[in-house]
């Protein structure tokens, strides 16, 4: 189901977490939140204030300790405007895909938003375990983003329709990763989800 954009003059801002071109850091190096998150700032110019940040899934899949290390920056301006930036963001960076969460555009799912105040790596840790136990026992994995802004950890996933056809499943796991990591309560809403990725 796709969500129509009824105002050309419609402003709104999402937060994008963005990973980094494979080999930035070099052999030797590992990424780190904030290298990611200077990295980020440099392809975008500028033009963003980009904070520290992790994507987390399952270490299983292959996700570093406490996530692998992106920048997140809070994109604003009319829906056309942001995911044209974060395309480009994106191919710069040669990411293979990026979602970007959008009231009323992309297809209709849920999001969230919830709060930390714990270290992001170790928020990110606890995050995973929690996860990969709850995905054991229902099958459904909640990944999500993690910024550090002003030394409060700011978590929010939107469900991808692609794989997560439960919604009610996958707002209840949100809600007990929550309280298990000691996060704030999260708040949902009904959100648009851009799937930004290379054609086949």
């Amino acid at each position: 189901m796709k969500c129509a954009n009824n105002s050309n003059a419609m402003v709104v801002s999402s937060m994008v977490y963005c990973g980094l071109v494979s080999g930035y850091q070099g052999e030797n190096n590992t990424a780190t939140p904030q290298n990611a998150a200077e990295a980020v700032y440099a392809a975008l110019r500028g033009a963003r204030k980009v904070y520290p940040a992790v994507c987390v899934y399952h270490t299983d899949w292959g996700c570093p300790k406490g996530g692998e290390p992106v920048g997140a920056y809070i994109a604003s301006g009319s829906p056309e405007e942001i995911l044209h930036e974060a395309e480009k963001l994106r191919r710069d960076l040669k990411q293979t895909t990026l979602s970007v969460g959008l009231p009323e555009v992309g297809v209709a799912t849920i999001g969230f938003v919830a709060t930390a105040h714990l270290p992001l790596l170790v928020v990110g840790d606890l995050w995973q375990k929690s996860a990969a136990r709850l995905f054991a026992e229902t099958g459904t994995y909640v990944s999500c983003g993690m910024a550090e802004v002003n030394g409060v950890i700011h978590i929010s996933a939107e469900a991808n329709p692609a794989f997560v056809q439960d919604l009610v499943t996958w707002k209840s796991i949100v809600e007990t990763i929550c309280r298990e990591v000691g996060a704030d309560a999260p708040s949902f809403s009904e959100v648009g989800f851009n799937y930004l990725k290379d054609e086949a």
